[in-house]
């Protein structure tokens, strides 16, 4: 964290691989703040390989969520589903968007689910007025590559600080 406030950069993304402790890292930089709002997703899984579903949550109220992602037919993938993005996620940010007592917003996490979220993609850049901290899978997808590459964020790459 030293290093992103002697950075002089506005917002901070988190990524790493599959389980290297980019969620704790995010609850361990939020235990101190206030005003907060945004997103959380979370799986719910069962014995199958691929979660059976994906939860996208306000960060401030566990009951407004809806299904992001369900598990295909083979039980080896997730089809996203793009509506909840849409209606739901793009509503909860633009109310925290527009929330004056909010100056903090969350995204745990960003990935591939959102590739065809056009209206949902467009909501999280506009919470980049305000000050962001967001996840995000470690994969190359073009609103990924988007985000990495703003002038006003400092990326953090949890797997460069794993000692092997």
């Amino acid at each position: 964290m030293k290093s992103f406030r002697e950075s002089g950069k506005k917002h901070l993304l988190i990524t790493g691989s599959k389980k290297s402790g980019k969620t704790s890292v995010l609850n361990e930089i939020l235990k101190d703040e206030i005003s907060i709002g945004g997103i959380i997703t979370y799986a719910i899984r069962d014995d199958k390989i691929a979660p059976k579903y994906v939860v996208l949550r306000d960060f401030n109220d566990q009951h407004i969520n809806g299904v992001i992602a369900k598990r295909s037919n083979s039980g080896t993938a997730l089809i996203p589903v793009t509506e909840t993005f849409e209606s739901l996620g793009a509503g909860i940010l633009r109310n925290y968007n527009n929330d004056d007592e909010i100056d903090l917003i969350v995204i745990d996490e960003i990935g591939f689910l959102e590739n065809n979220a056009i209206h949902y993609q467009n909501e999280i850049i506009k919470i980049f007025d305000k000050r962001v901290i967001a996840v995000l899978r470690k994969e190359s997808t073009p609103f990924i590559e988007k985000l990495t590459q703003r002038h006003d964020i400092y990326l953090i790459d949890i797997d460069e600080f794993i000692i092997p």
